[in-house]
């Protein structure tokens, strides 16, 4: 039985990390829209849902991300540089959403602590995260 399943929250800096609600889900949803167009502005969309679509949570570093970061790498890391900026003032955002707690108080932690706080989310919610930036959010785009 999957880990994730018997215990789905994990206590990450003093923190509850747990699968988003849907409530939360919907609350994130203009910031993940924004971020969308970021990655799209960046040019790197293409490539990074190759790597998403790739990504196997229960397997992770399988040979299907190898294979799609290959040719895909040095445009991501490329990118990477120019998206942290951007993606960076959506953040707290996330994280107040993400664990119940106010703005004022997630302006306070430090990055190493963000860092953390922040993948232990994108881990806990990566199939909703890899549907929304994957190619489901690719073909809604071009039906609009």
């Amino acid at each position: 039985m999957d880990e994730r399943t018997l215990f789905p929250d994990s206590e990450v800096e003093g923190y509850t990390v747990r699968p988003w609600t849907l409530a939360q889900a919907v609350a994130l949803a203009p910031t993940f829209g924004a971020l969308i167009d970021v990655v799209e502005k960046s040019g790197v969309k293409a490539a990074l849902v190759k790597v998403l679509d790739a990504v196997d949570i229960e397997k992770p570093a399988t040979e299907a991300v190898a294979q799609a970061l290959t040719g895909s790498w040095k445009d991501i890391a490329q990118a990477l540089v120019k998206l942290v900026p951007q993606f960076l003032p959506h953040a707290p955002e996330i994280l107040s959403v993400s664990l119940g707690v106010s703005k004022d108080a997630v302006g306070e932690f430090d990055l190493g602590k963000t860092t953390r706080l922040l993948k232990a989310i994108a881990v806990h919610n990566f199939e909703y995260l890899k549907n929304f930036f994957g190619p489901g959010a690719t073909m809604q785009a071009k039906a609009s």
